[in-house]
């Protein structure tokens, strides 16, 4: 108790120096109270408060809505956008709402700060603050609710970093892992406070708050009873409890440790027919003749010549990318690399390599190189959120991802018939999405040099039954899901393989990561870097952090 009261003492303090210097624009009234409070005994929504926010206050400013918030026992959430609710809804011009919502989090806290960060649009019609459970049981208490401009902080010269107590995070069931993370000013230990997201895949999960004295240090012990992994996430808070940012990115440090992650097996089998299912999509694809619809030369450099190109496919679009192929290069005269890109909607890179053959294929068969708005008009409409519905992924051949493969089929199968191309070498390359991919591609093609693949992702869906770590970004659970398993494409590559992946990537967990390279019947190299998580962020460097290798 008196750990929480010293922590609570001084982000109180923390936070009356914060409010000081704020400009308040809305404070509704609690009551005599001064609390607004709902309590579920089974998971169910109950609002404590919806509170008109009068617009003129906040419309054509970037804001801030914050509270102090008490929970106890509030369950699991079902899903990310329920559990406690301290939530802005705006009603926007066009007839759309919007929901903005604090993060959160199960279980039990003393008075914590929460706030959300909203860009307010100048012509909004409506705005309503709502204090509520949804879809979870528990107790959770409302108080310091009120609307403040947001002015942001100057956290330049914060650093996070951490550290296991052993190197190469390896541990045995139920042995302690100790995980310090070390807050630093200029290079000098800071005091601060920080948020620790907890996860194992023994299912538990948790979310901290602990105070870094002086000397910069916090410092969280875990263990786990059986194969997989535990990550810890450190992340400095601002007053208002939100994540501070250096560089426009968030100040954090994230830490794992394993379990005999050589015994990690699948969550769920391979569907019976998936072999078969698959030999249909390549009939399929041999059906529709491969045909050259557009070369035009886009980038002529010292190097290489790049070209935009275009080639029949099955489905809406065609495959689509940028070829890029070194300058005075005869025939049978170079290797070939195929890349592969991660989740998104945008142009594919232009490569150039002076050595080799580079052809950077686009996920969709959309244009390459247009102006942002044609990219933005198409992730905001036809490809919002992508193949992660349940709906579209019911069945393998209604999933987005099904003509993604097969596109990316068709990409290899042109690459390989360009006259400059060896004929014999040829590497495939690619990153998250583009990792699942790579794999993919190498599963269903002969021929393959080798495979190089950084965070793959959609590994292990079925995980989650044994009560893996679920990934941050995932689709919805669904039956056609299983047809596009990383791990199922996995034991059917015949090329050797290089993995790179972190130990706390949040987006693919470890434990994923490890079915993956535990089913492949390849030569194999996995590196797994302490501290990567699926983007970079401020102190995370790669050159100098930990890592071990395996090798199969």
């Amino acid at each position: 108790m008196r750990k929480i009261h010293r922590w609570l003492v001084l982000f109180v303090l923390l936070l009356a120096m914060a409010v000081t210097a704020e400009n308040v624009l809305f404070v509704p009234d609690p009551g005599p109270s001064g609390v607004w409070s709902v309590s579920l005994r089974t998971p169910g929504r109950k609002a404590a408060a919806n509170i008109p926010v009068p617009i003129e206050r906040i419309a054509g400013k970037r804001i801030l809505l914050t509270a102090e918030i008490e929970q106890e026992d509030v369950s699991k959430k079902p899903n990310h956008w329920n559990g406690v609710k301290l939530m802005l809804v705006i009603g926007f011009a066009d007839g759309k709402t919007g929901y903005l919502q604090a993060e959160n989090s199960a279980g039990s806290l003393p008075w914590t700060p929460h706030a959300v960060a909203v860009t307010v649009p100048a012509d909004i019609r409506s705005a309503q603050i709502d204090l509520a459970l949804e879809e979870v049981s528990g107790t959770v208490r409302f108080r310091n609710v009120r609307i403040v401009e947001d002015i942001p902080a100057n956290y330049r010269g914060y650093r996070l970093t951490g550290a296991t107590d052993r190197e190469n995070g390896e541990y045995r069931a139920g042995e302690t892992m100790g995980f310090t993370f070390s807050l630093s000013r200029d290079g000098r230990p800071a005091a601060g406070f920080l948020r620790l997201a907890c996860a194992g895949d023994d299912g538990k999960s948790e979310v901290l708050y602990k105070q870094a004295d002086a000397d910069g240090t916090v410092r969280v012990e875990r263990s786990l009873d059986r194969p997989g992994f535990v990550m810890v996430k450190a992340s400095l808070l601002t007053p208002y409890g939100l994540p501070a940012q250096s560089g426009g990115r968030n100040i954090q440090y994230g830490l794992g440790g394993g379990v005999e992650p050589e015994a990690l097996k699948q969550g769920t089998p391979d569907p019976a027919d998936f072999d078969v299912y698959w030999k249909k999509q390549l009939e399929a694809l041999a059906a529709v003749p491969p045909k050259l619809l557009e070369k035009k030369l886009v980038k002529e450099s010292n190097q290489c010549f790049v070209y935009d190109v275009k080639i029949s496919c099955v489905g809406k679009r065609p495959v689509s990318g940028y070829l890029s192929i070194p300058k005075g290069a005869g025939p049978k005269s170079l290797p070939l690399r195929v890349w592969y890109e991660g989740y998104g909607v945008s142009s594919a890179p232009i490569r150039e390599n002076p050595a080799e053959i580079t052809f950077s294929v686009n996920a969709h068969g959309i244009e390459n190189g247009r102006e942002l708005a044609y990219y933005k008009e198409l992730e905001q409409g036809e490809l919002h959120n992508y193949g992660l519905r349940a709906a579209g992924n019911q069945k393998p051949e209604s999933s987005y991802f099904n003509n993604m493969i097969l596109r990316d089929l068709r990409a290899l199968e042109f690459a390989r018939s360009l006259p400059e191309w060896d004929g014999s070498t040829l590497y495939l390359a690619g990153g998250s999405q583009g990792a699942f991919q790579v794999v993919a591609v190498a599963a269903l093609s002969d021929g393959v040099t080798g495979c190089f693949i950084r965070v793959p992702w959609f590994c292990d869906l079925g995980g989650i039954a044994l009560g893996r770590v679920e990934s941050t970004f995932r689709p919805q659970p669904a039956p056609g899901l299983a047809y596009f398993d990383t791990v199922n494409f996995a034991k059917r590559v015949r090329a050797p393989v290089e993995i790179e992946a972190g130990l706390t990537d949040w987006v693919c967990p470890p434990s994923g990561v490890w079915v993956l390279y535990n089913n492949l019947n390849c030569p194999a190299k996995l590196t797994m870097f302490q501290g990567l998580d699926h983007g970079g962020y401020p102190a995370y460097d790669q050159r100098t952090t930990p890592k071990t290798v395996y090798r199969k």
